[in-house]
């Protein structure tokens, strides 16, 4: 009988949950897109709280404000799950999952008679970057200032005037090696999880930085009214 080493085992389960998440994905691609996403930004809003430190100061201000007779109200859906975090899962599952499935459809319709030549593969990258990109990402930073608690949409458009262009710089530089790759070394079938995991790593960085500025204005905004006081 033949022992089968734990990596061997280990990368036996991989390629398995691999191949059932694409015969799910080919079957029914934009629920599966959707629910990716929720799982994706609820993973990705619960890791940049807690590494920015937002997650702590929240506790501190609800420990300080039971001490002083008025504790912070919470549903129980809130008890159990952070209520940001809960807001990102259904922006994911229901505008940025299915926004970012038709936009790459439409792509795909655009280009789907054309010759696959490196021209073409060319056009479809600068296309991804110059339209579907942008849109996407204004569209996350948007929802981030509304889920952070921004509610006019003056305070919402600058933020997104302030962020997008930082990251669009990332996006350009990155993506179009990460797009190249893809096309290169990977079959068309796992693009989708591999472009999920780049991502999800981007995003959980830059939702992070956004929560440490927003935490350093807090904190120079109650440093002022001290000082005032």
């Amino acid at each position: 009988m033949v022992a089968v080493s734990k990596p061997a085992g280990r990368q036996n389960i991989a390629v398995t949950l691999l191949t059932a998440y694409l015969t799910v994905l080919a079957r029914q691609p934009l629920a599966t897109k959707a629910c990716t996403t929720a799982t994706l930004n609820f993973l990705q809003e619960e890791i940049a709280q807690r590494s920015s430190g937002m997650r702590a100061s929240d506790n501190a201000h609800e420990k300080q404000a039971a001490l002083q007779g008025v504790p912070v109200k919470k549903s129980i859906i809130e008890r159990i799950v952070n209520k940001r975090v809960l807001q990102f899962s259904l922006y994911g599952l229901l505008v940025s999952g299915p926004l970012n499935h038709f936009l790459y459809e439409l792509l795909g319709k655009v280009f789907a008679n054309r010759p696959k030549t490196k021209l073409n593969t060319f056009l479809a990258i600068l296309a991804q970057n110059i339209v579907i990109s942008p849109i996407l990402n204004s569209v996350f930073l948007a929802a981030n200032a509304v889920i952070a608690g921004e509610r006019s949409i003056e305070n919402v458009v600058s933020v997104v005037r302030a962020r997008l262009l930082g990251m669009m710089k990332v996006s350009w530089v990155v993506f179009p090696c990460v797009q190249l790759f893809a096309a290169k070394a990977l079959p068309p079938l796992v693009w989708v999880p591999f472009f999920n995991a780049i991502a999800f790593t981007f995003g959980t960085y830059f939702n992070t930085q956004g929560k440490i500025r927003t935490l350093k204005a807090k904190r120079l905004e109650e440093d002022g009214e001290d000082k005032r006081d």
